[in-house]
């Protein structure tokens, strides 16, 4: 005679639980360093190419959003390839400025300049 399958008991869920609660806090720390999790002390001190890596990977899909659900044809920040040059200077004047924020929100002043708003 075969025993029955194992059920689940109530500590087991529990540990369930907790570990999923777990994973999901892992989950939330590493969304939050997708592009970099850098704050405007940090980022005067990045290297060109790593802001440029940071712009581009935070700015283009951004932007590429913007125009297709603007639906204007244009792509500002993608169209030209040296457009992380102007937006770097941006968020540097921006992180010198307000060093208690972060690039992300000089980022998208720079984005907004730039999609004339």
């Amino acid at each position: 005679m075969k025993a029955p399958p194992a059920r689940a008991t109530v500590p087991d869920c529990a540990a369930l639980v907790l570990l999923s609660a777990m994973a999901l806090a892992v989950i939330d720390a590493n969304a939050a360093s997708l592009f970099g999790d850098y704050s405007c002390r940090h980022w005067v001190d990045l290297d060109h190419r790593k802001k440029k890596d940071w712009a581009n990977a935070f700015l283009a899909p951004l932007s590429l959003t913007h125009q297709g659900l603007q639906r204007t044809g244009e792509d500002r920040y993608n169209s030209d390839p040296k457009s992380f040059e102007a937006a770097i200077r941006g968020i540097d004047e921006f992180c010198v400025s307000h060093p208690e924020l972060g690039p992300a929100d000089g980022a998208v002043v720079h984005l907004d300049k730039l999609l004339g708003k």
